[in-house]
C-alpha cells in the first residue's frame, strides 16, 4: 500500500514538473532570444509564434499539448493503471496545468495553460479536441484575436467535459474514468485559463489586443 500511495504522489510531482517545461523559452533560448522580454512577454505558443515564427509557435503548441497530454493520459488510455492514479486522472492534469502557469524552472511565471489544458482534454476525447481547434480558429479567424479564441475554446471545451461525461454515463457510474471529476477538474482548468488572460480581455474591451500578424519563420 506504501509503494502503491509513493508511486501516485511521483507521478502527480511528476505531472507538475512536466507542465513546468517551458518550451517557448527554450526555444527562444536556442535561437539567442529570451521572448520573455519581447511581444507579450509570455512563453506561449503566441508569443512564441510573434517572436520567432509561426513554425516555432506550432511547435510549442504541439509540446505544450504534450504535457497535459502525457500524464492524462497514460491512465485514460489504460497505458498505467488507474491502482496507481490518485483520485482522479484530471488531478494530474490540473498538475501539469499549475506547471505550465507557475513553472518551477522560471520562477513561477509562465504561460496561460490553453494548449496544456487541449493537451488534457485530448487524453479524455480526441473529438472534443478536435473540436476545440475548429472554434479556436473559427473565431481567431472571426475576431482576428487568438485570445478570443482561446477563451472561446476553453468555454466550449468545459460544457463539452460535461456532455462527454453525460454520453459516457459517468454521473450515474462514479466508477466509470469518465465521471464528475472531469468537468469539475475542467472548471478549475478554465478559471486559471481566464484568469491569465485578464490583461488580454482588458485590452479587447479598450480596443488595444494585438491582432493576429505572425511574422514568416526566419531561417535556422
Amino acid at each position: 500500500m506504501f509503494w502503491k500511495y509513493l508511486i501516485q504522489i511521483l507521478i502527480l510531482i511528476s505531472a507538475y514538473l512536466i507542465g513546468s517545461i517551458p518550451w517557448g523559452f527554450l526555444f527562444g533560448k536556442i535561437k539567442g532570444i529570451d521572448i520573455r522580454q519581447y511581444g507579450s512577454k509570455n512563453i506561449g505558443a503566441t508569443n512564441t509564434g510573434r517572436v520567432l515564427g509561426t513554425k516555432y509557435a506550432i511547435f510549442t503548441f504541439f509540446l505544450d499539448a504534450l504535457k497535459g497530454l502525457i500524464p492524462v493520459g497514460i491512465f485514460t488510455s489504460g497505458l498505467v493503471s488507474m491502482d496507481y492514479c490518485f483520485f482522479s486522472p484530471i488531478l494530474y492534469g490540473l498538475a501539469a496545468s499549475l506547471g505550465h502557469t507557475f513553472p518551477i524552472y522560471l520562477g513561477f511565471k509562465g504561460g496561460k495553460s490553453v494548449a496544456t489544458g487541449g493537451g488534457i482534454i485530448l487524453a479524455y476525447s480526441p473529438i472534443l479536441f478536435l473540436a476545440l481547434i475548429g472554434v479556436f480558429f473559427i473565431v481567431t479567424y472571426i475576431t482576428r484575436y487568438v485570445s478570443m479564441g482561446s477563451l472561446s475554446a476553453a468555454v466550449t471545451g468545459l460544457i463539452g467535459t460535461f456532455i462527454v461525461v453525460a454520453l459516457k454515463d459517468g454521473f450515474n457510474n462514479p466508477g466509470n474514468i469518465y465521471n464528475w471529476t472531469f468537468p469539475v477538474g475542467a472548471i478549475l482548468i478554465v478559471i486559471i485559463i481566464f484568469i491569465r488572460h485578464k490583461n488580454n480581455i482588458n485590452n479587447v474591451i479598450h480596443k488595444n489586443e494585438s491582432k493576429v500578424k505572425w511574422r514568416k519563420s526566419s531561417n535556422d
